[in-house]
């Protein structure tokens, strides 16, 4: 059984810091730490230096400590990705490279915690006021350099959960994607299956947007232009990591052709496309003959059904624009998902 789609996990890795804004984030907030303290602490200048200096490291050392943390927590593991999410991640970023900055970030977090400790036992031993403030600034100093020395990094895991919070969402329910040349009407049959404008998702594979529309019946459709409306050889290497991508979500296809060629592909280009699909997807098909309200459509039907007699595909002729036998392949699509 094939393992469901859950929502976007990068979607939940936290916007990243660059070295000097996470020194300042912890300055701002060591600062306030601070002022509150030099008006309720009483006791002589060390005393008071010892407490407001120690608060300052160890306020620095959760905030940056806390922060890298964080965004290890919420970056997901890449070898335990579903399937869909792990093929994706692959084709956009490299997964060694992403690894190694996710242990650069662990090991900078673990060690500027050791560094808050040892500096906060180093200032509550300190002689002087003036001490306290120079070991703190030391502190300072060495816990900079380990973020910079991290920059690469923070930068890596920065790009990535750019490119990766856009990897359309698609939600835990049966779900038909659409497949055919541009022009065969999939946009139309979108709309009118799901009664609603889709959701138009930014798409990593293409410029094109990947659309996502919901039926009242439970069922989510995808129309994924770009990569499922051409043939194999005119794909590049991204796309093709994409259809495999995609065969993840597919519980089944709605293929559309257009017999009247007013989509500028012919009938020939069109079920050799069909044919690609279906040795892809081994999930079950159904073949829509789109356009039938347009005058002429009869002129490829024969060759079209010649082709599809010898093929265990349900077959029907619609009108995307008319919304002829839209009810019929509703009926298709719900005993396909419940079979």
């Amino acid at each position: 059984m094939k393992k469901r789609i859950e929502a976007n996990p990068f979607r939940k890795i936290p916007t990243i810091l660059y070295p000097d804004e996470l020194m300042d984030k912890a300055h701002n907030r060591a600062e306030k730490v601070a002022g509150e303290l030099r008006k309720t602490t009483r006791g002589e200048s060390l005393y008071k230096s010892r407490i407001i200096e120690e608060h300052k490291v160890r306020t620095t050392t959760s905030v940056i400590g806390d922060y890298l943390a964080n965004i290890i927590a919420k970056t997901p593991s890449v070898d335990n990705l579903n399937p869909f999410y792990r093929e994706i991640l692959e084709i956009l970023i490299d997964t060694d490279e992403f690894k190694k900055s996710l242990g650069a970030l662990q090991w900078a977090s673990e060690f500027i915690k050791k560094l808050g400790n040892t500096y906060a036992r180093k200032i509550r031993r300190a002689r002087t006021a003036q001490q306290t403030s120079i070991i703190r600034k030391e502190f300072l100093g060495r816990t900079s350099s380990v973020l910079k020395q991290i920059y690469p990094n923070l930068a890596c895991i920065a790009v990535a959960r750019e490119k990766l919070k856009n990897i359309p969402t698609v939600k835990d329910i049966p779900t038909v994607v659409i497949a055919g040349y541009p022009n065969v009407g999939k946009s139309t049959l979108l709309k009118k299956l799901t009664n609603a404008e889709p959701e138009v998702n930014a798409y990593p594979f293409t410029t094109k947007g990947l659309n996502v529309g919901y039926s009242d019946y439970g069922i989510q459709f995808v129309d994924t232009p770009g990569v499922l409306d051409r043939p194999i050889y005119e794909r590049n290497d991204i796309e093709l990591h994409a259809v495999v991508a995609l065969n993840y979500l597919a519980d089944s296809i709605v293929y559309i052709i257009d017999p009247t060629e007013y989509c500028g592909y012919t009938v020939e280009e069109q079920l050799n496309l069909l044919n690609e699909i279906e040795k892809t997807f081994k999930v079950p098909i159904i073949v829509a003959i789109n356009k039938i309200d347009v005058e002429g459509y009869e002129k490829n039907l024969e060759k079209i059904e010649d082709f599809l007699k010898d093929k265990n595909m349900d077959v029907l002729k619609i009108s995307t624009e008319k919304g002829i036998n839209l009810n019929e392949l509703k009926k298709k699509i719900m005993k396909m998902m419940a079979e």
